[in-house]
């Protein structure tokens, strides 16, 4: 842990010098952490809080494409149609294999803009949302701003739009969310 912050703290005393301009990081791992707020509504309701795991599987230079996993929290309530006055719990945790597309751009130095798209395979401890199944998909999709303050990593904000569902066509309660996510990259 020492000599990783130490590796840290000359990173950042050099973010002045480092030359970052050519290409974002490769070889990179990245964690991202993000709570997603459902919009509520007169039928639903359910705010999600994730951790995102990224490892970088190929990069061109524009668009590289990453493989990870996803852990979700739920936290909420769905309203049935039939019975409008009655919340039904939806609460629920969730892991799944993840996958994630990667625009980027550099900005300026070190700053990089993104455009991010992933999707998760998840499964859950109980059927969610309310009268759903123990399983579903997590689509994103957004914006990303990137610093790479050394040549090894890099912090990242993102403002993301989701979709939670089943994917079946018969039967599939979903709910969409929005909000923020902060990102840390590390190219071994």
């Amino acid at each position: 842990m020492k000599k990783f912050l130490s590796t840290l703290a000359i990173c950042l005393m050099l973010s002045g010098v480092a030359n970052a301009e050519d290409k974002p990081l490769d070889d990179a791992n990245e964690i991202q952490l993000e709570y997603l707020s459902g919009e509520p509504s007169h039928w639903r309701n359910v705010n999600n809080y994730n951790i995102h795991y990224f490892e970088k599987v190929t990069d061109n230079g524009v668009m590289s494409y990453w493989r990870g996993l996803t852990f979700t929290r739920a936290v909420g309530y769905i309203k049935s149609k039939k019975y409008d006055d009655v919340r039904h719990d939806s609460n629920g945790v969730g892991l799944g294999a993840a996958f994630m597309f990667r625009w980027d751009k550099r900005l300026s130095g070190k700053l990089h803009g993104s455009l991010d798209l992933t999707g998760s395979l998840m499964l859950y401890n109980r059927a969610h949302p309310y009268d759903g199944r123990a399983y579903g998909f997590l689509w994103r999709l957004g914006p990303r701003l990137t610093w790479q303050f050394c040549d090894t990593d890099s912090v990242s904000l993102s403002y993301s739009f989701s979709h939670f569902s089943n994917g079946l066509r018969r039967h599939n309660p979903g709910y969409n969310t929005m909000g923020l996510s902060i990102g840390y990259a590390h190219s071994w």
